[in-house]
């Protein structure tokens, strides 16, 4: 008869040699993420957003999005949409006080009026698009999620960890399995799921390195519900960019960024 003591030891054994199988954590993972972020918050990006329907068809937009490192504060950020006729002037800021602490609006030249938008619809599509507002919303505060590696395995011919994230506060989604280039520490894959049901999935391709900064140019966002999907493709970006607070106004937003 094995002795229960012996069988326990092994357990615990093998516990640790899947825990020390990995050089990182999974919150290790992420804060390098956060620091590649937090790097790139000064920029300036145009790009065009294709939307895809079920049925084939098609909708372009082109759009310009501001950023500002705002220490003491997190971040600072405007997204204006330029076209098609309907959208233009449209736009999006965000005043994030701390990573977690965020003030959100939306402004719609149609109606002549910025509206707040809650923290509670950061998940909801932004602007119609499979992409979600806090898609556009910079980085997040790392203590509201926990982070567990799954395993290690190549995406798109580089070599990642496959972090599992899960929010701690309830989201639109339970939790997301994140595909993290090694030393890059950029997404290459995302797949959000409501319980066991993925429900969204995004792939980052067309890697580039800008001023040092990995930047992928072309992201896919795909709603596995709908069977819509939305290319953003970056036509240009610029980092360390150094805009004045008033662009990042409720004014600036009313008026398209000038």
């Amino acid at each position: 008869m094995i002795d229960a003591r012996f069988v326990l030891l092994l357990l615990i054994l093998a516990a640790m040699s899947v825990q020390s199988a990995y050089a990182m954590n999974g919150r290790d993972v992420y804060e390098k993420v956060q620091e590649l972020r937090t790097r790139a918050l000064d920029r300036k990006t145009e790009a065009t957003m294709e939307l895809y329907d079920r049925g084939g068809g098609k909708r372009t937009r082109t759009l310009t999005e501001y950023g500002r490192n705002a220490s003491p504060e997190a971040y600072k950020a405007l997204v204006v949409f330029n076209s098609p006729a309907d959208l233009k002037g449209v736009g999006f800021l965000i005043h994030a006080h701390t990573f977690s602490d965020r003030d959100l609006w939306a402004y719609f030249p149609e109606y002549r009026r910025v509206r707040r938008i809650p923290n509670s619809s950061q998940d909801d599509s932004f602007f119609g698009s499979d992409f979600s507002y806090d898609d556009f919303s910079g980085p997040p505060n790392l203590n509201d999620y926990s982070f567990k590696i799954l395993r290690e395995e190549k995406f798109d011919g580089k070599d990642c960890y496959v972090v599992e994230v899960k929010p701690k506060e309830r989201r639109k989604y339970t939790s997301y399995i994140a595909w993290v280039a090694k030393n890059l520490w950029i997404h290459t894959k995302i797949d959000y799921y409501q319980g066991r049901d993925l429900y969204r999935s995004g792939v980052f391709r067309d890697m580039r390195n800008i001023d040092g900064i990995p930047t992928p140019f072309r992201i896919e966002m795909q709603n596995l519900k709908t069977r819509h999907r939305t290319v953003l493709k970056i036509r240009n970006i610029r980092y360390r960019t150094k805009f004045s607070d008033e662009l990042f106004s409720q004014r600036a937003l009313e008026r398209g960024g000038r």
